[in-house]
């Protein structure tokens, strides 16, 4: 059954039989330990080791929303329990833990729409959201999207800026391909992938420059804060040397400390800068996005 014909099936049947065929799909593996509110998985076939975290260190595009295109073939495997397990089609958060989480999940309205509209990812519905309210992304448009996989937000840029924009996703982690965007693999730290973006921007600037990132969470909150901070931190820097003059910035942050040390970094860069909570992001959820407008001369 292909993809398509499987999210019909689940359409019909309504939310209990998508959340009990997502079961039964789980039924070998024993326990996905950790934070149940984290949305991101990196690949149509990935290992994960229940152990460890076999993820690349220190900068993934994590989420907050957990396992994500629930319309691709859930076909999984386990290697033994407790160990290890092989996804095929499905993503599965190591952070999904429970059969009510999974319930919850199956039958969020946004994995819904998502499953249904194609996206990869329910975040898809937060760019919109506040692209909606904002007005960041114009016929035209040239995008740099930091932690971009598996895709959602490119995806969204590329509809929104058209034919005439440029989207540029990076990440660490590999990206399946999407016809029009230009990914680069690699860590945005280093000079190597540095020339590779400033090859893909033909010299010029972006006019704005998004970040999803967040790190893989130690379960040590203070350690979790810092880390992600320091990913805001960089990407910010990225923003101040590859936007336009009056270029905009929008960034996941999650309250804590170093927050407000932040936003003044960003009032330091920027003529305007709001905060944003999109109603796709979940209620439990500690993040929220700062948006920079108007990137001042100098910076």
């Amino acid at each position: 059954m292909d993809d398509q014909n499987l999210a019909d099936v689940l359409h019909r049947r309504g939310p209990g039989a998508r959340a009990d065929l997502l079961e039964q799909s789980l039924a070998p593996i024993a326990v996905l330990a950790g934070d149940p509110d984290l949305d991101e998985f990196v690949g149509l076939e990935t290992a994960f080791d229940l152990g460890q975290d076999v993820r690349r260190q220190p900068i993934s595009a994590d989420h907050d929303d957990g396992a994500e295109r629930v319309g691709a073939r859930p076909e999984l495997s386990a290697a033994g329990r407790g160990q290890s397990c092989h996804v095929t089609g499905l993503y599965v958060s190591r952070k999904a833990k429970s059969k009510a989480w999974i319930r919850e999940h199956v039958s969020d309205p946004y994995v819904q729409r998502a499953v249904a509209q194609g996206y990869r990812t329910r975040a898809a519905f937060k760019l919109m959201e506040i692209d909606d309210r904002d007005k960041l992304l114009r016929p035209g448009s040239v995008v740099v999207d930091l932690g971009a996989a598996p895709g959602g937000w490119s995806q969204v840029i590329l509809e929104r800026a058209g034919p005439g924009g440029r989207v540029i996703a990076l990440d660490i982690l590999p990206m399946e391909p999407l016809p029009g965007v230009v990914f680069i693999e690699g860590d945005f730290r280093e000079e190597s992938t540095l020339a590779r973006v400033e090859q893909a921007l033909e010299g010029g600037r972006a006019d704005l420059v998004v970040s999803d990132m967040a790190p893989n969470l130690s379960g040590v909150g203070a350690s979790d804060q810092a880390r992600a901070m320091h990913l805001c931190e960089l990407a910010l820097e990225f923003a101040r040397a590859h936007l336009k003059p009056r270029g905009a910035f929008l960034v996941k942050v999650f309250q804590g400390v170093g927050y407000p040390g932040f936003v003044a970094e960003m009032r330091k860069a920027f003529d305007s800068v709001v905060s944003r909570k999109p109603k796709a992001s979940r209620g439990r959820s500690a993040e929220m996005y700062l948006l920079g407008k108007g990137l001042k001369n100098g910076t």
